[in-house]
């Protein structure tokens, strides 16, 4: 589904992303790790075409997303790590205003996901709490069942419970429509369950690539540990 090589946005003063490799399988859900500024983000936008590479390739479902980003959103689902939602709607108006935009959405879906995540949509988005929006945020990037799925952050402000009915739709959008997924996160928890390969990024670099098995967290925390946490001074 994506192949990276070589992949390089550089801002200057070692800001950015710099010769990232990395291959997805079509259905696989990846998982990235980092600290804030570590360059994931950046990662992100590249993928999706919204901002040019200095250097290397990005192809995703045969299709360059460098020259094509329109091509890729097709069949692409994406959370943000801040959304912006349109906030005089409610959310009903704003979840058929992107049903109308997206090939391939069905409404029944749409309200099994709202019943999914126990949430009022009739309010305005204004008046929603963060963790409201980000049920939004969700539900409008998976009504279509994309192909392609990408999350950053997906299930800030979302309480435990929620972040269970999270895991599930994953899951079942992996088995059920083979949906290839990206998640950033920064709770371990959640990409040992939901993933089967992690990559940490580390000052805009990927350093470190494993598979997970049976999910285990406690390897991504020692890993997170030794790459990462400094040696303690006090």
């Amino acid at each position: 589904m994506l192949e990276i090589k070589n992949l390089s946005k550089n801002y200057g003063d070692k800001v950015g992303n710099f010769d990232i490799n990395m291959l997805i399988e079509d259905g696989e859900v990846y998982g990235i790790i980092g600290p804030n500024g570590a360059g994931k983000t950046t990662l992100i936008r590249q993928i999706l075409g919204s901002i040019k590479s200095s250097s290397g390739s990005i192809i995703i479902n045969g299709i360059d997303p460098q020259k094509d980003s329109k091509a890729i959103m097709e069949f692409t689902g994406y959370v943000a790590g801040e959304i912006s939602l349109y906030e005089n709607m409610t959310g009903i108006q704003f979840l058929k205003l992107i049903a109308s935009l997206k090939k391939g959405s069905q409404w029944d879906f749409v309200e099994k996901l709202i019943n999914h995540f126990d949430l009022d949509a009739s309010r305005k988005i204004k008046k929603m709490s963060k963790g409201m929006k980000q049920k939004i945020a969700l539900i409008a990037a998976t009504m279509n069942k994309p192909k392609f799925l990408v999350l950053d952050e997906p299930t800030s402000g979302l309480d435990p419970i929620m972040q269970e009915q999270f895991n599930q739709l994953i899951l079942k959008l992996r088995k059920d429509s083979n949906t290839t997924i990206i998640i950033c996160s920064h709770i371990f928890e959640e990409v040992a369950k939901l993933c089967s390969k992690v990559g940490f990024i580390k000052d805009g670099k990927l350093i470190e690539e494993f598979k997970i098995e049976n999910n285990d967290i406690e390897i991504i925390n020692e890993r997170f540990k030794k790459l990462y946490v400094k040696e303690q001074f006090l």
